[in-house]
């Protein structure tokens, strides 16, 4: 059976995700949202006013009686860092609890990976004491937190990022494969969830997706699910070094999405726009039919937005440490 302390915070998280969900909201409109009775809610809320994670924001409208007060989100009462790796550049933001970016920057890491993370670690912190959560995407395979490859930074090989970054700030992390980041952002920018969908980007150091399944995206047993480098294709790993120097991308991509369509049957599959593929949506389409059946034919999505969904995906899971506490 839960304590005392234990149904506070569990009440106390329920306040806040309606909070996030609402404007302002007073004392009553808050108990009928919740099902709390208006005595914990007028202590719970209170007590948050008082800790300045809400604040006052005048009277409501009157329906004939008193006019009731009003409550907002504090939103600069947590900020979340967000870093985002890819070759030598560490692109990073800082997030308030609305989701507004307060700064962003990119920096280059020819000092060292872990150094440069340390160093603007250090400098967020001092600028904002309010940091709450640190969300990390990196162009690489991780698993627990743990680089297992770094695709073109050795210093990370075998690194326990998650835990380097805790120490360093004692504050709660995250790190991910950038295709989880970017696939999340994805799905949760889309009206409806799609059952199946997958998400392929060209960067600068190779090709990568992204599997989301009812919502969820898909990692795999050892957080390899993915890496499209790996596939049973004529040249693959020759066209990581070359950057697909002479390759037939139609082709390519045609066996990649005619592979997930046997595999996984998904409804959706995102291409991020790059210049492989410019123009050659409909080549690429007529090529993965071919030899399938209708229903096993997934729509072809091409998205501009790659940094639009790594940036959600990234303020998403930084939310969630948060929400967890």
């Amino acid at each position: 059976m839960a304590d005392a302390g234990e149904i506070k915070n569990i009440n106390t998280k329920l306040i806040r995700r309606i909070f996030k969900q609402n404007e302002t909201l007073s004392k009553n409109t808050l108990s009928r949202e919740t099902g709390l009775s208006f005595s914990t809610i007028n202590r719970l809320v209170d007590r948050l006013v008082e800790a300045g994670e809400l604040v006052e924001m005048g009277a409501g409208n009157s329906t004939g009686g008193r006019c009731a007060q009003l409550y907002a989100l504090n939103p600069m009462f947590q900020v979340t860092l967000s870093l985002r790796l890819e070759a030598a550049e560490l692109k990073w933001f800082v997030t308030d609890l609305n989701g507004y970016c307060l700064e962003s920057k990119t920096e280059s890491c020819e000092s060292g990976v872990l150094k440069t993370i340390e160093v603007l670690i250090r400098s967020v912190q001092i600028r904002y004491p309010q940091l709450g959560a640190i969300a990390m995407g990196v162009a690489g395979t991780v698993n627990h937190g743990i680089v297992t490859e770094p695709f073109g930074y050795e210093e990370l090989r075998g690194v326990d990022l998650s835990a380097y970054i805790r120490q360093i700030s004692s504050l709660p992390t995250a790190i991910e494969g950038d295709m989880f980041v970017a696939s999340m952002g994805y799905c949760a920018g889309c009206r409806e969830v799609p059952k199946a969908a997958v998400c392929i980007y060209i960067g600068q150091l190779g090709i990568g997706a992204g599997l989301v399944i009812g919502g969820n995206v898909w990692r795999g047993a050892s957080e390899f699910a993915g890496e499209l480098h790996y596939l049973p294709i004529e040249k693959n790993f020759e066209y990581v070094e070359t950057k697909f120097d002479g390759a037939d991308m139609v082709a390519y991509y045609g066996k990649i999405i005619r592979s997930y369509a046997a595999l996984v049957n998904p409804d959706r599959v995102v291409l991020y726009e790059n210049e492989f593929i410019a123009g050659k949506a409909d080549a690429i389409r007529r090529e993965f039919s071919f030899c399938l059946p209708p229903q096993a034919i997934p729509q072809l999505e091409v998205s501009r937005n790659f940094d639009g969904d790594y940036q959600l995906g990234l303020a998403s899971i930084a939310s969630d440490l948060l929400e967890r506490g």
